[in-house]
């Protein structure tokens, strides 16, 4: 932090420490002065007055002058008082503040008018009219200057800086992109404030109508058609993006208009009135990357939420994972009964039951340690708390380590859900959700294999299982423990390289919130079990998620932080899918989620296949396994990697990519 950010937090620490001392003493001089402006004010008009009239009138009204200034000088002040103008910070004022002071000078004169009459008809003496005007004109003058100056002179100053930036020299020359309410703010406050590091330049907006205009002096340059040429005419630093409720989709679009300049970019949080500009360091941030996906989340359907979750019992499986801990949090948020977290992680399960116990008390949730392998533990746990719904989102994820570990990947993804399905059949629970993933689609590694025959699982006993059950297929969700997002800011962090598999990689990514909020609604459409896929929008390429993360980090791609290309790893394909070529979608009762239809698995050849996969899977014989595996779920890709030449695995990142994606364009649903 630089010293002079650590002076301002200081000052504003001690600040904080005296509040009340330091607020008064400031009304108190302001008072004061009003006080002698006013008295100054008085002695001015009359002077003026006496210089105009016959010297033998002045001489009468003489007797009567002194009770007439206290009682002007006592009005003007109570003025200010009514009108709330020692309550102000004066440094941050605006037109609010201008128009109170002036609404106040206002009144001040009605109020001496009635004062005139009161003394022609009390004491027959004249308090003449011009002599209130030129009182009121001098006093407003004098106590306006001890208010506005400092906002006037920052003007000047200002003016003088976007000709000349040596008048404020380590000052970011700010680019503001908004001219509307927020925008007027967050100018004004950089003006006020220069010591905060900004100072606007410029502003943009693509409403024509505000294009020209002004606002505290700042030119509307255009619309975002024009940043190249005000970024090299207006020598801009940084960018700040200040639009109220801002959404995804134009964010995306701003950023990628910002974004080629290599520039810092920051955005306003929402303001909702104008003390949170004044009473505080503005607070810009950086853009989240969740907000850079250019879709804009899909509107809740509480009805559904209610009808899975709301004063129901609610299991969750892999209660301490990623998704499991969110659905773990949005179940309690939206009115669950009681909330059963299942898990074997420790650490995770310690950390949740921090989070929650600060919110909800030991009646709304249990916590049970235990692995969906264990059918003893799982029977146990589903007869002691009965669950209405239960959400199975324990499963291994990582596909380089279920690519050597095969067993593994069986004995927990396939053969544990199955045991939750049997233990919520025989439990009488109403609903059952598997977490499934778009890696299970024409897989190409185990892990993905291994979620397709879970999901077979849900099709098969959907059918003829009491307990209404269904599988929800989605793509990555930013931030999961693990996952792309998290390893990538380490990576920067720590100065990089970021590694990234192949340049024209691409994924489907949504928010763990959002990716949950559809889960629990398609927890309400449950019935015979359908597979049901999220709507992930558009897929992202992470070479451009990389490059994305990198700015607003406020560095530059390739050049603060390289981006090193390593080739793709064991079972990892260009591309995911949603959805098999066969299967025909349809709509559901939420425009986020719809339903996959598709052949039904021969029952028969299925329990046959799964009865050997088992045999030997819980014999550790990973090769047979992988076998078996990819027998139940044949795949395209499985097979084209099979029979590539293993001395082209050396050069896969360089040669075999670009074959790969051309293969597997001709499979994809597109």
């Amino acid at each position: 932090m630089s010293a002079r950010h650590t002076g301002l937090a200081d000052m504003e620490r001690k600040e904080k420490q005296k509040p009340g001392r330091h607020d008064a003493k400031t009304t108190v001089i302001l008072l004061l002065l009003d006080i002698a402006f006013a008295v100054f004010a008085f002695w001015i008009a009359r002077e003026i007055i006496f210089f105009q009239i016959d010297l033998k009138e002045a001489g009468q009204y003489l007797a009567f002058e002194l009770p007439i200034a206290v009682a002007s000088v006592v009005v003007t002040v109570v003025m200010f008082v009514i009108f709330d103008c020692y309550n102000v910070i004066w440094k941050y004022a605006g037109r609010v503040e201008f128009f109170k002071f002036m609404f106040a000078c206002l009144v001040d004169f009605l109020a001496l008018a009635v004062l005139k009459l009161i003394f022609r008809t009390v004491v027959d003496v004249e308090f003449w009219i011009p002599q209130i005007l030129m009182y009121l004109l001098f006093s407003a003058l004098l106590s306006g200057l001890t208010r506005f100056s400092g906002g006037l002179l920052r003007y000047i100053r200002h003016v003088g800086y976007i000709v000349d930036e040596r008048v404020l020299p380590g000052v970011k020359r700010t680019l503001v992109v908004g001219a509307g309410y927020t925008g007027s703010l967050v100018i004004n406050r950089f003006i006020n404030n220069p010591n905060e590091g900004y100072y606007p330049v410029a502003v943009l907006d693509d409403d024509p109508h505000k294009q020209g205009k002004r606002i505290y002096g700042v030119n509307v340059e255009g619309g975002l058609d024009v940043i190249g040429d005000v970024v090299k005419n207006r020598k801009v630093d940084t960018i700040v993006i200040a639009i109220m409720n801002v959404s995804k989709s134009q964010l995306k679009r701003i950023y990628t208009k910002c974004s080629p300049f290599n520039l810092p970019i920051k955005i306003m949080p929402a303001i909702t009135n104008a003390e949170q500009l004044s009473n505080n360091v503005v607070s810009l941030r950086d853009i989240k990357i969740e907000e850079l996906l250019g879709r804009d989340e899909f509107t809740l359907k509480k009805e559904l939420i209610d009808l899975a979750v709301r004063d129901k019992t609610v299991l969750v499986t892999g209660g301490a994972g990623s998704i499991g801990s969110e659905l773990c949090r949005q179940a309690l948020l939206f009115g669950c009964k009681r909330l059963i977290i299942f898990d074997q992680h420790e650490n995770g399960m310690f950390f949740l039951g921090n989070e929650l116990a600060a919110s909800y008390g030991p009646d709304r949730y249990t916590q049970v340690m235990g692995t969906v392998r264990e059918k003893d533990k799982l029977k146990e746990v589903f007869a002691a708390y009965r669950p209405d719904i239960v959400f199975h989102a324990a499963a291994y994820k990582h596909v380089p380590m279920m690519e050597i570990s095969a067993t593994e990947a069986i004995k927990n993804n396939v053969f544990g859900t199955l045991n939750v399905i049997e233990c919520a059949n025989d439990a009488g629970t109403d609903k059952l959700v598997l977490i499934s993933t778009d890696k299970a689609v024409n897989p190409s590694n185990i892990m993905g294999a291994s979620k397709r025959i879970a999901e077979m699982l849900i099709e098969t006993r959907g059918k003829r299982f009491t307990t209404k059950m269904a599988a929800v297929r989605f793509g990555n969700v930013l931030g999961s423990n693990g996952s792309v997002i998290p390893i990538f800011l380490k990576q920067i962090k720590a100065g990089g390289p970021i590694t990234l598999t192949d340049r024209n990689i691409m994924r489907y990514f949504m928010s763990i919130p959002e990716a949950v909020r559809l889960v629990l609604q398609t927890g309400a459409m449950a019935e015979s079990g359908e597979i049901f896929v999220l709507d992930m929008g558009d897929p992202v390429y992470i070479y451009d998620l990389a490059c994305d993360l990198i700015r607003i980090n406020g560095l530059v791609p390739n050049e603060d932080i390289e981006i090193k290309i390593t080739g793709l790893r064991p079972g990892e394909k260009m591309f995911e899918e949603l959805r098999y070529d066969n299967e025909a979608v349809d709509r559901t009762a939420h425009e986020g989620v719809f339903v996959n239809k598709m052949e039904a698995p021969d029952e028969k050849r299925f329990e046959k296949q799964l009865a050997e996969l088992g045999r030997c899977a819980f014999s550790e014989d990973d090769e047979r396994t992988a076998e078996v595996i990819f027998e139940i779920v044949p795949s395209p890709f499985r097979q084209q990697k099979k029979s590539r030449p293993k001395a082209a695995a050396g050069h896969r990142g360089r040669l075999a990519a670009p074959v790969e994606r051309q293969e597997e364009s001709q499979i994809a649903r597109g």
